[in-house]
């Protein structure tokens, strides 16, 4: 690739970046999608990160709120979706301590309840059984998810 066609992935890949929060990995599949070659592929990542069009701690912030927010994720699905992404250990430490309000038990319990009323049963066995399946599934801890399932199903 000639430095002109660099430099536009350059300026494409910075007009996604300030429209939304991309991870390095997130562009680098873009860049490799517009056919930028391996030496420019990472030259205009070191110039992103340079120019603070990607952070690493920032995204996984981002990340991790949205997640918990609008799909609800518990933190073991968010530290998975980040690590996918390439997100570092410490990023991951650090998105998670900035949602812990939002992965409570209590919203753990409201997204449960809401689930419990939606859920297909014969019998409550079966329900808790679906429930403790689906506060897993959204990435809440084992421990919290039959805690929360006990306090339904006792109602």
């Amino acid at each position: 690739m000639n430095g002109m066609e660099t430099k536009k992935a350059l300026e494409r890949a910075q007009r996604l970046c300030s429209r939304q929060e991309k991870c390095e990995a997130d562009i680098r599949l873009n860049l490799v999608r517009w056919g930028v070659d391996p030496k420019g592929i990472k030259t205009v990542i070191a110039m992103l990160v340079e120019d603070g069009y990607i952070d690493e701690s920032r995204y996984a912030v981002t990340f991790a709120r949205d997640k918990a927010r609008l799909n609800k994720w518990g933190p073991k699905k968010i530290a998975l979706g980040l690590k996918a992404k390439g997100i570092s250990g410490d990023n991951i430490h650090l998105a998670l301590d900035e949602i812990k309000d939002l992965t409570t038990a209590i919203s753990l319990l409201d997204l449960l309840s809401k689930k419990s009323k939606t859920v297909k049963h014969t019998s409550p066995v079966e329900l808790r059984g679906k429930l403790i399946r689906f506060g897993l599934s959204r990435g809440f801890d084992y421990g919290d998810v039959v805690k929360a399932v006990d306090r339904i199903t006792r109602k």
